[in-house]
């Protein structure tokens, strides 16, 4: 998208810098204001559209702005602790908001886009991946797991799989998200804690994998799950097949139920994060139970009692794993406990969207997945890795 037409304040510490800054925003705000009112969504849609996603942006970095002024107020000892976190909470609350508000009209964007043959067709809740990026993301994972190590000396240059446990050509490799990256920064931070779309382009979120295991994946035929529970940090990870129908699929060398059971290989000490996985695990059950894929009771009867994975610490917001089992899919008490754990595996905080709020999201988060198992979401090309 092109630069936006107002200008982003450097961020300062003094008041005076601060206030400037401020100013500065609200001038960006009367100008846009003046600027819609003068055209109309249905006379100028596109450049209405990209009006309204600047107007979302100022509001944003007005929040921002606000809990920079928090902080300075807290350091001069003007605020109470308490005030200083509910300060913080409300404006973090509006980000969120403003975030989604943000998303919504980027795709409303790229859909007028498309419409004029300005943009390729991605489907509805999708973004398209900068080649910098992903290639960015590509040299990171193969830094980080080294696939080349211990590759035929045939010239080919092939690289390791540590799931179908077998050195494939580089154009049959997949630098595949753990994580989705069409879920966006916004509700990747809503879902982890906030931060956590810092790691969402980098080995931590990142397979190196066989495109076929990658399709696998994608299609719930399968969940990576810790050898050992207790074990911190988790090193060791194997495959659980989730779908019996699936069982007799390719995946390299082998088929999934011969893979079933079986522990990754990794060339390094390096591993994904465990709880880009443990996301994995759920959301892949989730659909599963909704889909009604063969094998799902027969799988939640094999579930290790108690918790499936090590907890290093909370890993996703409770409220949503909650939303998304009651009402992306229509799981029992029982079911709920059974992938869930105990709740260690979660985290919860007072400040939340609103419950219709969460329902939107899982669906956005469904639809994602659905996307991809269709083959219309986040794709991987096939570029060689020298």
């Amino acid at each position: 998208m092109a630069a936006p037409s107002f200008q982003i304040p450097d961020r300062t510490s003094s008041k005076a810098d601060h206030r400037e800054r401020q100013l500065k925003l609200q001038s960006s705000k009367a100008n846009l204001k003046r600027k819609l009112s003068t055209i109309s969504f249905e006379h100028d849609p596109r450049p209405y559209t990209k009006l309204k996603i600047e107007e979302v942006e100022v509001d944003i970095e007005e929040q921002k702005l606000e809990k920079e002024w928090l902080d300075m107020e807290k350091d001069e000892k003007k605020l109470r602790d308490k005030d200083y976190q509910l300060g913080h909470r409300s404006a973090n609350k509006r980000i969120i908001s403003l975030g989604d508000t943000l998303w919504s009209q980027n795709q409303a964007l790229r859909r007028l886009d498309e419409q004029q043959g300005k943009a390729p067709e991605l489907g509805p809740d999708t973004e398209a991946r900068s080649k910098s990026v992903q290639s960015a993301m590509r040299a990171a994972a193969l830094e980080v797991y080294k696939p080349h190590l211990g590759a035929p000396d045939d010239g080919q240059g092939r690289l390791w799989c540590p799931i179908a446990k077998d050195y494939f050509m580089p154009s049959s490799m997949k630098t595949a998200h753990i994580v989705p990256n069409s879920l966006g920064p916004e509700l990747v931070d809503y879902l982890f804690h906030p931060g956590s779309s810092s790691r969402l382009h980098t080995a931590d979120n990142a397979l190196f994998v066989y495109r076929d295991v990658e399709t696998s994946m994608d299609n719930g035929n399968f969940v990576i799950l810790p050898v050992d529970a207790t074990e911190k940090p988790i090193k060791r990870w194997k495959i659980q097949m989730t779908n019996n129908a699936a069982a007799n699929s390719d995946m390299g060398r082998k088929t999934l139920k011969e893979l079933h059971g079986t522990e990754l290989i990794f060339k390094t000490d390096a591993r994904p994060a465990a709880r880009f996985l443990y996301y994995h695990f759920v959301i892949t059950l989730l659909r599963n139970k909704r889909n009604r894929q063969p094998g799902w009771e027969q799988y939640l009867k094999e579930l290790p009692t108690g918790r499936p994975f090590a907890t290093m610490g909370p890993y996703l917001r409770r409220s949503m794993l909650m939303v998304l089992a009651r009402h992306a899919t229509d799981l029992s008490k029982e079911e709920e406990s059974r992938i869930m754990g105990d709740g260690e595996e979660t985290y919860e905080e007072e400040e939340k969207l609103a419950e219709s709020e969460e329902v939107e999201v899982a669906r956005r988060i469904m639809d994602v997945h659905d996307l991809k198992e269709e083959g219309e979401g986040e794709g991987e090309e096939e570029d060689s890795m020298a």
